[in-house]
């Protein structure tokens, strides 16, 4: 993934879950780690993502989601397609 699709995937985080912008994310954090990602939280960003990168998530990438690492790689997986 590039530097600017990372920067994105980040900026997808922080709008779906409403954090500021100081709120540091990093790879291995999951649901317990961040704040607002609850089941709301996750559907705002699946729809964050799918809006802000122009892919369709299936049900099975919805519920593999469970990183942001995980996030990043779905995202890039997505666009290779």
């Amino acid at each position: 993934m590039s530097a600017d699709n990372h920067d994105q995937v980040m900026e997808a985080f922080r709008s779906a879950m409403r954090l500021e912008s100081r709120f540091a994310l990093r790879d291995e954090m999951g649901f317990d780690d961040i704040p607002g990602w609850d089941s709301l939280g996750h559907m705002n960003l699946v729809v964050e993502l799918e809006s802000r990168f122009g892919i369709s998530l299936d049900i099975d990438d919805i519920a593999m989601i469970d990183s942001v690492k995980a996030v990043r790689e779905l995202v890039a997986r997505e666009q290779a397609r």
